[in-house]
């Protein structure tokens, strides 16, 4: 296959997979299965890193491989914060490594994990897209291995491709968020307006009054005020 048809018949493999794909750890596996697919990899591994505009409960660094023991590779890596895939995912630049075991002394516990592996070659292409770089992507050989232009261009594209699923997946977890939020606050505003009325038309007072009736009883029994007016729409709370 020509350089072109290489690549077409690379990023088509995974287009055709991400629509379906409903979370992102699904995503990485098909990832991964076509990089090795279409580079003819003994393994892969993606090590993607949180999301700081997403919630605690949101965000996680996840380290993903294929097959599932090379986990430990990018696991050594972030463990010591040092190894091929930082270096890729800091400078956003690929690294390509012909040969691992000349490396022990710059990546002494990668070296060794490579070793105990039976790995011998690299390519860490970082998973970038625009300004946002979100991890990298470990590309390995059994053997060592001339990483060519056509290889770094292939492992680019299907990380590029899915760096985009990622960050679009996220902004529109964040989106939903603020959705959520904006609708709670508006749904909280509407009960409190009607719990206003409530009690003004039983006190024979105004609505300020009236809220302020509603805030001094969430006070003094330490409720929030949504939930004291919904206790007087809702249940025929009066205060």
């Amino acid at each position: 296959m020509s350089d072109n048809e290489v690549l077409v018949a690379a990023a088509a493999r995974l287009a055709e997979l991400l629509p379906a794909i409903g979370d992102t750890a699904e995503m990485v596996r098909q990832l991964m299965n076509s990089a090795i697919v279409a580079l003819d990899l003994v393994g892969c591994t993606v090590m993607l890193m949180p999301d700081e505009a997403l919630t605690p409960d949101e965000r996680s660094r996840m380290a993903a491989a294929a097959p599932d023991e090379l986990v430990a590779m990018e696991l050594c890596q972030h463990r010591s914060e040092r190894g091929p895939s930082v270096d890729a995912y800091r400078s956003g630049k690929p690294i390509a490594i012909d040969d691992i075991g000349r490396y022990g002394e710059r990546w002494p516990e990668f070296a060794a994990e490579a070793v105990r592996h039976g790995l011998s070659s690299l390519a860490e292409i970082p998973m970038r897209v625009g300004e946002t770089t979100v991890g990298a992507l470990g590309l390995y050989g059994p053997s060592p291995r001339i990483w060519t232009d056509q290889d770094l261009s292939v492992g680019g594209l299907l990380a590029s491709m899915a760096t985009g699923h990622i960050v679009n997946s996220n902004a529109l977890r964040r989106q939903q968020r603020l959705t959520a939020q904006l609708q709670h606050a508006l749904d909280s505003r509407i009960v409190i307006e009607q719990a206003k009325g409530v009690i003004a038309n039983a006190r024979r007072t105004t609505p300020e009054v009236a809220f302020e009736l509603i805030r001094t009883h969430a006070r003094k029994n330490r409720v929030a005020v949504h939930a004291v007016a919904k206790g007087i729409v809702e249940l025929g709370l009066r205060v």
